[in-house]
């Protein structure tokens, strides 16, 4: 149990606090809280899906989005949140690194911290770390250290800010455990030295730390010019990719789905030596060079039309599912695939969710 009225507590809470404070300028107004909140949400109830929390943000927050929009957030921030194996294991990595950093609080103590810097370190080491969800997971873990409404404060910030803002943590961690203080012997051999050696001391601390301060502030800023290029590619592919997916939407007749039937249909003709005549042939030139843009997009369909298939509950979210629910994650139903959806290959953006139904005996 962490004891919030001693002394050194109070002190951390206003270091973390300062710490948060001063990212505050470098944001950009509430740009993120609908993300922040979402994923939240996926950290407070890591059981549910897409649909599920769709409905719970609406009823909290009074918003109206819907399943595709929290899709959306979630493959724009972390992908691998939208499949539920990947969610778990990913999920799984950010519950033990908040509950060590809750344990080294709680203790007190020098190893305690280091065993939070290790699970830190170890996902920070990978292609992608996670510094939002960590600090979202902290927040919502340890309501102790929210007295003063910083957990509020993190929905305004993406990953580059939050991924400072765990380090100052992780600083005032350390100071809290004991680990930045000087060893005993070391300290002794201080308390010998007259007073001006002191002042030196203290002065080459003070230019060491603002050494590391700096570094760290140069560092922070490429990182948030990295993350704005990021953003601007990231906003060019959404935009190609509501291109197709207006392609495929029901007010213009699913012309990708249409595509895909027309260009097999021709296929289908060639093999059968059928000539087709001058009239026509030029639609169906015009058509597989439709076809072949489409394909040079690398936009491809997620399922086979008109195919039956067995697919799960966690499978049933990522689609337009008509039939009835499921009894748990484990049962499997038998569906018609009856459009086939479409994905982003490069990016694995899914641009049209697949609709089926499930396939009713004696039906």
């Amino acid at each position: 149990m962490i004891n919030v009225e001693t002394p050194k507590f109070k002190t951390f809470l206003n270091k973390i606090h300062d710490e948060i404070e001063s990212k505050k300028r470098r944001t950009n107004g509430n740009d993120y809280i609908l993300e922040n909140r979402i994923l939240k949400l996926v950290l407070e109830k890591k059981s549910l899906g897409p649909g599920a929390w769709a409905r719970l943000i609406n009823e909290k927050y009074n918003y109206s989005i819907s399943t595709d929009e929290v899709i959306t957030v979630l493959r724009s921030t972390y992908p691998k949140l939208n499949y539920p194996d990947d969610r778990e294991r990913t999920l799984l990595l950010v519950e033990e690194v908040a509950n060590s950093f809750i344990k080294a609080l709680s203790l007190g103590t020098p190893e305690a911290f280091e065993t939070f810097k290790r699970k830190r370190n170890s996902i920070f080491s990978t292609k992608r770390s996670f510094p939002r969800l960590i600090c979202l997971e902290i927040f919502n873990k340890c309501p102790e250290i929210n007295t003063l409404g910083d957990g509020d404060t993190l929905e305004n910030f993406r990953d580059v800010i939050d991924k400072y803002i765990l380090y100052g943590l992780t600083d005032a961690l350390a100071e809290y455990c004991n680990t930045t203080n000087l060893n005993n012997k070391k300290r002794a051999f201080k308390q010998k030295r007259d007073k001006k050696n002191i002042n030196i001391d203290d002065l080459e601390q003070r230019i060491a730390y603002l050494e590391g301060a700096l570094q760290r502030s140069n560092m922070m800023m490429q990182d948030l010019q990295d993350e704005f290029d990021e953003q601007l590619l990231e906003t060019k592919i959404q935009e190609m990719t509501a291109f197709f997916a207006k392609l495929n939407a029901d007010k213009y007749g699913r012309i990708l789905d249409t595509l895909l039937q027309v260009r097999k249909g021709i296929i289908q003709l060639k093999k059968q030596h059928i000539v087709l005549p001058p009239e026509i042939s030029g639609l169906f030139i015009l058509i597989q060079k439709l076809s072949q843009f489409v394909i040079d997009n690398h936009i491809d369909p997620i399922m086979k039309p008109n195919s039956k298939q067995r697919i799960k509950a966690n499978e049933a979210e990522l689609c337009d599912y008509e039939g009835t629910p499921f009894k748990d994650n484990n049962e499997e139903k038998i569906i018609m695939v009856f459009s086939p959806g479409w994905i982003y290959k490069d990016k694995d953006i899914r641009i049209a969710r697949p609709k089926i139904k499930e396939v009713v005996e004696n039906e």
